[in-house]
């Protein structure tokens, strides 16, 4: 299996039926896809979704620090 690639540039912009969504990676590549409006909607729920989830783990483990201190006597 191929590593992953880092993402250092997205782009998005109009043209006609939609959105073109262009990526480049660490090492130079560029990818370029066409998607609906529908699509890119549900790209960005996508992201939404793992960005609060993110949020959440963060909230979850500070609350488990906050309940584990040591209490003084």
């Amino acid at each position: 299996m191929t590593r992953a690639k880092k993402l250092v540039r997205t782009l998005i912009d109009d043209v006609e039926g939609g959105f073109q969504i262009t990526l480049e990676t660490d090492d130079g590549q560029i990818m370029r896809v066409q998607a609906t409006e529908e699509q890119l909607e549900d790209l960005a729920d996508e992201i939404e979704g793992a960005l609060s989830d993110d949020d959440e783990d963060d909230a979850t483990a500070n609350a488990e620090e906050v309940t584990t201190e040591e209490q003084p006597s």
